[in-house]
This record gives C-alpha cells, sequence and structure tokens, in this order.
C-alpha cells in the first residue's frame, strides 16, 4: 500500500505534521527521600528553537496543559445547560482574565464532552433504567415501561413522573399528540403526550421514544400510557394525519373523539392550491372565514357547496378530498365535544420546538431523560408561580358588571383574561327577545372595514330559573366558557353571578389543589375509584412478581406460597362485597421476564462515524415533484425522457430501429397533424 495515501477510506485521516526533530535534551532525576528528589543528569542543548516564555504560547504545549475537576465540572454543567464549546470556553475565559491564562484550547473542551458521551456508549439504556430505578425510590408514582426487540435490544421506551400522572387526573380531558426527530443519537422519534392547564400552559403527561411509527407501536404506546394515567381515557385527542397513528387511536380510544390538526390540513391545502390561490386572489381569505366562523355543520356545508359553485371547482380533485374528511378537522364538527378552545398540534410543534433547542442528535438516551427532566421542572415552577400571582393579584375590572367580579374570583389571571375579552365582546351584539325568558336572538353586525365574516344571528336558549343559557354556537361545549352571545342575554337579564354548573374546575384557581396529594391519600375521600385501584395493582404487583420469582427455585418454596396464596386469597375475597374486574398490569413485562430483571441493550445508532447529517430543510410537495421535461424520442411533455420512453422501449422490443423512427410516426403516436 502506497504511504500517506487515504484515499480508500471514508473518512481520510486529518494531516497533523510530526513534532518529532531527535532533540536530545532531559532532565533525570531521582528520588532520595520522601518529597525529596535529586537531580543526577541535565541536558541543555536542544536542536529546535524554543517555545517563548509567554502563557499564549505555553498553552499550546502537550506538557502544559491542565484542566482540573473543578474547571471540568464547570465545562459538564453548562454543557447540561446546552451550551457550545466554544462559548464555555469564552465563559472560562473571562473568568481567568483572558484565553491566554487557559491552559487548554477549544478542542480539548469538546474531547471532555465526547468523552463523556462515548462512556455511555453500550450502557446508555442501562444507565437510565438505573436512574428510573431512583427516581420510583423517591416518587412511588413514577412510572416506566419498556419493549425490547427479539435481540434484546430496545424498541420504546417510556416514562412519567408521579406529578404528570396525577395532573392527568385533573387536566387530562384535552391531550395532544404528535411526534418529533432528531433529538438523540439513535433517531428514535420522540412523542410526548401534551396537556393544558387551569392557566392556559401546556403540560406533560408523559413521553416516549419510539423505534418507528407504525399503528402496532402506537398502540404499544397508548395501551401502556393508558395503564401510567389510572385508565383514563381522554375526552378529546388532538393528532396530525398520520394513518398508523388514526388506526392506533381507533383501537385503544374507541369512545375517544379524534381529531386531525387544521393547520396541517391548511398547509397541505396550500401547496395543492397554490396555483388557484394565485389565480383567484379572493378565494383563499374566503375559504379560511368559511372554516373558521361556520357555527354549524349545516351552516358550514351550505357555504361550502356554495363556495364551490361560485369560483366553479367542482372538478377540483383536492378540495373535493377535503371535503369528503370535513367531519374529521373542520371545527363546526367539535362545536359540542370539548377541546379547550384548540383546534391544532400548535402546543406540541411548540414544545418539540423547545425540545430541540436543548437537545441535539448526538444526546444519549440518559442525556435525553436528564434535560427532559429540567424541563418539566421548569414548567411545574412556571405553574407554581401563576398560582402564586392568581392568589396574591388581583386583575383589573373592565365593567361594573357584578358577573365580571364573581369572574374574577373563581378564574385564574389568564382565563379570566379570556372571560372579559368574551365579555367586551358582547357588547357588539344586539339581543332580541323571541320569547320573554325561554328564547333570544343575538344579531352581530358585520365590519366591512375588517372583511370579517360572522353569522348574522345566534339563538340563546334560557331557562332563568334552571339558570341554564344555551347557544347555538357551541362555546361553552367546546371552550369551557361562555360565550358572548350567552354573556349578552345574561347582561340584559341582570344575572349577577356565573351559574356554578358554567364553572369548569380546570380553570378555576384551585383546580390543582389536588395534584400535590398522592392517590393512595384521595382515596379516603375518593373510595373506590378506578384510578385507586390501578394505583393499589401498581403497588402489590411488584412484591407479587418478586415472590413468583423466588418461589419458582424451590419445589418447598413453591408449595409453601402456593398454600399462602390460596388461603390469602378466600379471605380476601370475603372482604369484596362487589365484583371487580382484574385491572391490566401496570408493569410492562416481555417473554423473557419482568422488565427489572431483563439485560437491555441501547438500540441501533443512527450513524457510527463522522459528521453528523442535519435535517434537510422542509420542502413542499411542489419542490418535491418531479419536473416535465420534453422527451427526446417521443417529443412529449413528460417525466420521463429518451432511455425510458414507453414507445422507445416498446419499438425496441420488437426489433425496430429506433434510431431512424421517422417524425410521422412520432407525430402519429401523439395524435398530431403533419404539414
Amino acid at each position: 500500500m502506497e504511504l500517506g495515501n487515504s484515499s480508500n477510506k471514508k473518512t481520510p485521516e486529518k494531516e497533523k505534521g510530526s513534532g518529532r526533530t531527535g532533540c536530545k535534551a532531559y532532565l533525570r532525576l531521582k528520588l532520595v527521600k520522601d518529597a525529596i528528589w535529586q537531580v543526577t543528569k541535565f541536558h541543555d542543548i536542544h536542536n529546535h528553537n524554543l517555545v517563548p516564555n509567554t502563557s499564549a504560547r505555553r498553552r499550546i504545549l502537550q506538557s502544559q496543559k491542565l484542566m482540573t475537576n473543578n474547571i471540568k465540572q464547570i465545562i459538564r454543567d453548562l454543557t447540561d445547560q446546552n451550551i457550545e464549546p466554544s462559548k464555555i470556553l469564552a465563559y472560562l475565559s473571562t473568568l481567568e482574565g483572558g484565553k491566554d491564562n487557559i491552559p487548554f484550547k477549544r478542542k480539548d473542551v469538546s474531547n471532555l464532552i465526547a468523552m463523556d458521551n462515548a462512556k455511555l456508549l453500550g450502557r446508555d439504556v442501562e444507565t437510565t433504567l438505573m436512574n428510573f430505578q431512583r427516581k420510583k425510590e423517591e416518587d412511588p408514582e413514577f412510572f416506566y415501561a419498556i419493549d425490547v426487540d427479539e435481540d434484546g435490544c430496545l424498541k420504546h421506551i417510556f416514562w412519567a413522573d408521579g406529578r404528570s400522572r396525577r395532573a392527568y387526573l385533573e387536566f387530562g380531558d384535552v391531550v395532544t399528540f404528535d411526534t418529533t426527530y432528531n433529538t438523540n443519537m439513535y433517531s428514535m422519534p420522540l412523542a410526548p403526550f401534551i396537556g393544558v392547564n387551569h392557566h392556559r400552559q401546556s403540560i406533560f403527561f408523559g413521553m416516549a421514544l419510539l423505534r418507528s411509527e407504525t399503528t402496532d407501536n402506537f398502540c404499544w404506546l397508548f395501551e401502556t400510557w393508558l395503564k401510567a394515567m389510572y385508565g383514563k381515557h381522554p375526552v378529546s385527542i388532538i393528532t396530525d394525519q398520520d394513518h398508523a397513528m388514526r388506526n392506533a387511536i381507533k383501537i385503544v380510544f374507541p369512545n375517544t373523539v379524534h381529531r386531525c390538526c387544521k393547520w396541517h390540513v391548511m398547509r397541505k391545502a396550500k401547496e395543492k392550491l397554490a396555483s388557484l390561490y394565485g389565480l383567484k386572489p379572493t378565494f383563499k381569505t374566503e375559504m379560511e372565514l368559511l372554516i373558521n366562523y361556520s357555527s354549524t355543520v349545516s351552516d358550514f356545508e351550505t357555504r361550502w357547496m356554495a363556495m364551490i359553485e361560485k369560483h366553479k371547482l367542482k372538478d377540483n380533485k383536492h378540495l373535493n378530498n377535503m371535503y369528503e374528511k370535513r367531519s374529521e378537522w373542520v371545527p363546526a364538527y367539535f362545536r359540542d365535544v370539548f377541546f379547550a378552545d384548540m383546534s391544532t398540534t400548535q402546543r406540541s410543534e411548540s414544545m418539540n420546538a423547545l425540545l430541540k433547542m436543548w437537545l441535539t442528535s448526538h444526546s444519549s438516551i440518559y442525556k435525553f431523560v436528564m434535560k427532559i427532566d429540567g424541563m418539566i421542572e421548569s414548567i411545574w415552577q412556571s405553574e407554581s408561580d401563576e398560582d402564586l400571582i392568581s392568589m396574591d393579584k388581583e386583575p383589573h375590572l373592565w365593567s361594573m358588571y357584578d358577573m365580571e367580579d364573581h369572574a374574577r374570583e373563581v378564574y385564574t389571571k389568564r382565563v379570566f383574561k379570556e372571560f372579559k375579552e368574551l365579555l367586551k365582546r358582547s357588547t357588539l351584539g344586539k339581543a332580541i327577545e323571541k320569547e320573554r325568558d325561554v328564547l333570544y336572538e343575538v344579531n352581530i353586525a358585520q365590519n366591512p372595514k375588517k372583511h370579517i365574516w360572522v353569522p348574522e344571528s345566534y339563538v340563546v336558549s334560557v331557562d332563568k330559573e334552571g339558570g341554564i343559557f344555551s347557544c347555538n354556537c357551541k362555546g361553552f361545549e367546546f371552550e369551557g366558557l361562555l360565550c358572548s352571545h350567552a354573556l349578552k342575554v345574561m347582561c340584559n337579564l341582570g344575572i349577577e353571578k356565573l351559574p356554578s354548573h358554567y364553572i369548569l374546575k380546570r380553570w378555576c384557581k384551585n383546580a390543582n389543589i389536588e395534584i400535590n396529594r398522592p392517590v393512595n391519600e384521595r382515596s379516603r375521600v375518593a373510595k373506590n375509584s378506578q384510578a385507586l385501584e390501578m394505583f393499589r395493582f401498581a403497588a402489590l404487583n411488584p412484591k407479587l412478581n418478586s415472590i413468583g420469582k423466588w418461589a419458582s427455585k424451590d419445589d418447598r418454596a413453591f408449595n409453601m406460597v402456593e398454600a399462602k396464596l390460596g388461603e390469602l386469597l378466600s379471605q380476601i375475597s370475603q372482604l369484596v362485597l362487589d365484583d371487580i374486574s382484574q385491572p391490566a398490569e401496570v408493569q410492562t413485562s416481555n417473554e423473557k421476564g419482568p422488565v427489572n430483571m431483563l439485560v437491555v441493550s441501547d438500540p441501533p445508532l443512527s450513524q457510527c462515524k463522522g459528521r453528523k447529517k442535519k435535517p434537510a430543510r422542509w420542502k413542499s410537495a411542489a419542490e418535491n415533484a418531479p419536473n416535465k421535461r420534453i422527451c427526446g424520442y417521443c417529443k412529449q411533455k413528460t417525466f420521463h425522457n429518451r432511455r425510458t420512453c414507453p414507445k422507445f422501449l416498446e419499438n425496441r422490443e420488437i426489433g425496430m430501429d429506433v434510431e431512424k423512427t421517422s417524425e410521422l410516426e412520432r407525430a402519429n403516436w401523439n395524435g398530431e397533424e403533419m404539414e
């Protein structure tokens, strides 16, 4: 092999040069006594130039490099905060009075970080599971589960802390779910479950890393998440248009209302209808107003058909496809289901963007989990701060209505702000009494300056004695706050306080008062609930597994446990008066045994050597579509070329001289007339 030739290597070696000159200078020492050394030989003649005796020059010598343990810890702490090596070095240079006073370079900082990451290779999952075990000892309600493949490598992993599980019991009515990529060195998509709390803040209900996005994998994740959340199904869930995700939701959450993200639908429409938007400048605005401001299903369908007829778009395939799937994404079809005023996965997208700021494609699972813990802790801290603000400071009132003062007392600051905006909006309407104390019509005048289309009128049904104010816009059912039309009628009737059944606990100041109490403590009041059953089972299951493991190793132990369990089972059955169905198993197991007894290997790395490839820029369908060209053989404008032309291949098969095919024959293929 030719020396110095690295062309046959995938990753060529860097040209570092050689520092060897054959210098004979040396110093020889001898240990005489403890801490006493004697110079025995010294030769100070060098055959090269010496480095000037300055700190700026000395710092590049290998013998002069020094990184103390304190400095290493500072570097590790700053790295955990996602600070780059160059910025870490700049920070250290400020502490030491300049870069010349730092006895190492930026590359040394990078090497330290790389060495720390390398220590986790091969034992990343093992370290992560040990960390989960420590968390479970500190937090008995901490939950985690894993799934492995046939080779014993990690396939999926899910975890949720105790507070997230308890928060789900209070705020788990609406969940958004989406996946994001490039957050770890295994390219495993991150799948967080996200909800909204009483301050309109996003909160985590657990998260997972998946090997791939298939229906079976999503089913495993949803079933595991359901066990972690004490068996409580969400009322509604918002996802993107992923088919595997949709199929899994139908299987695991058959009674949950599933809604596709409206933003994804409209983004795809922008790609498919770009030329139409250019030809008809007002069409895009007209369609968006129609989608966003249709209050009923019939209203949407009638106006959609009118829009299609007006612009003569009956044959537009994409618009027809959007209309066929309208019940999956159009807001009018979900007005009677509680979605906390959400119609998109924007909260998931925002969380994903935040996660990518803190995580890189080089992150190990262990470091990933540690950084996620820091994010979750900051989220809980932000919630505590908002709790204090809502309790300590009163927002300003906008009106003199007693009803607004009542809303300020019960709602959090953020939710009261939303209520105040609805109260302001009620002044735009005019309430017309159709039947005294029974039926009212609220008319809202259009504002031609703002070009905002809204329905001409809303109907509010009233039962004054029962405190019922039901509007056909379904604002309360969808958002959990009374709409401006109902508030208009209530103000006209002189209602001083909001009816209690229109005040959802999840928007009140004390909505999270139960979150800090463990589930088993709440049982003293809740008695036998499904969540309590799941908690009891989760607490007993590890002990029962351990008994079974040890008893199966010895005949005497097996016989003793079998007899004791039979006696215990008969005693327990006497205590339970009602028939209780067996709950699902909380701790995930595998064919090879319980999770904590498995030896789980790390999943395959996404890229072992070389610089990590950055994710490509997102491209629309129009950009990704192949460009049409003029075929050199059939002269048609199409996607194929001369070599792949169907006519060329057909003629070659029958033995025709494809090189001498006349222009007349080509014209006959294309149905053209030759002059």
